[in-house]
């Protein structure tokens, strides 16, 4: 269970509507909510007066954010029981917001995308998008309330999608997503995509799913059943389905909408934003387009980094090939 639960805001009716969601996860999880705001400083252009009035724009910046800070704070104390702590930061707003989470050990942070279609266009170098990369937090990105999320007593999360490649780095979104489940008494379905053929391969049987290697989608849901098998995990309504598709993030938006997910768990190889749009990896492709929310893990390690050892082990378990992440 998460322990220090940290919601970034900014003074905007955007942060404000994932207050709902850290007070509700602090609450069930005996979490502290910390909300963080970074201070912003006036720009001046010079002149005899600039330092005085710099100074004195300074203090009334710095009470106006205060004051907008501790009124969100009373708000949260008022309607809940939660421990709930206010703090005011200065600097670069990532590295403020990523000192503080190391220095408070924080292990979720909540936080509201700035607009659906915004999201989309300008997710690279967003708030969102460094936190991902340089705190190694999982962050939870809240979208605005719909059917399945606008719930009588707050927000909350029932059918929870967590797509899967393969990997142990993939794998590292199913921590979070099991807190969730747990926490919501949620449904968690575990996803694997199979690539469809190509081309079939003199004397390869095809699956009955549809064209594709019977023998990868036979490695795909051994691969899936042999995740989340202890006494504890049995206690969770899990369901595991393997699909056939080539665009995978698509496959996977779609699967969302048919099982009216409410929330992706998904893990990011955590690269540089340049780099990964050049890629076009699945997983920043369903953070952009996904219409629920999304909480999104930094893999403690990149593909690279994973040992040979480790992946030749993995290769003769049955894992089945990877999809880009």
């Amino acid at each position: 269970m998460y322990k220090n639960v940290m919601l970034p805001v900014d003074g905007s009716t955007f942060s404000r509507e994932a207050v709902l969601h850290g007070v509700r996860i602090a609450s069930q999880t005996g979490a502290t909510l910390r909300l963080v705001r970074v201070a912003v400083s006036p720009v001046f252009l010079g002149g005899p007066d600039a330092a005085g009035l710099e100074a004195e724009a300074l203090r009334e910046a710095r009470s106006s954010e205060l004051s907008e800070l501790y009124a969100i704070a009373a708000e949260c104390r008022a309607h809940s029981t939660v421990s709930v702590t206010a703090s005011l930061e200065r600097g670069p707003v990532i590295d403020a917001l990523v000192g503080y989470a190391k220095r408070e050990k924080v292990d979720l942070i909540v936080m509201r995308s700035h607009a659906r279609g915004g999201l989309a266009r300008a997710w690279f170098g967003s708030t969102a998008d460094g936190l991902i990369r340089e705190s190694g937090i999982p962050v939870l990105v809240v979208r605005p309330p719909s059917v399945a999320t606008g719930m009588e007593g707050g927000a909350t999360y029932r059918r929870i999608l967590v797509p899967l490649d393969g990997s142990e780095l993939a794998e590292q979104a199913l921590a979070p997503a099991v807190t969730l489940a747990r926490m919501e008494g949620a449904s968690l379905t575990l996803l694997r995509i199979v690539s469809a053929w190509r081309r079939r391969v003199a004397g390869e049987l095809e699956s009955a799913l549809g064209p594709a290697s019977a023998n990868e989608v036979s490695q795909a849901q051994r691969y899936l059943d042999s995740l989340l098998t202890s006494d504890a995990d049995r206690s969770l309504h899990i369901s595991r389905r393997v699909v056939i598709a080539d665009d995978v993030a698509s496959a996977i938006l779609e699967i969302a909408d048919y099982n009216e997910s409410d929330l992706i768990a998904i893990a990011t190889r955590g690269r540089g934003a340049l780099r990964r749009a050049a890629a076009g990896s699945v997983s920043d492709q369903v953070m952009r387009a996904s219409p629920v929310s999304t909480i999104v893990v930094h893999p403690i390690a990149t593909a690279e980094e994973v040992p040979a050892s480790a992946q030749k082990q993995r290769s003769q378990s049955g894992a089945p090939a990877r999809a880009s992440r």
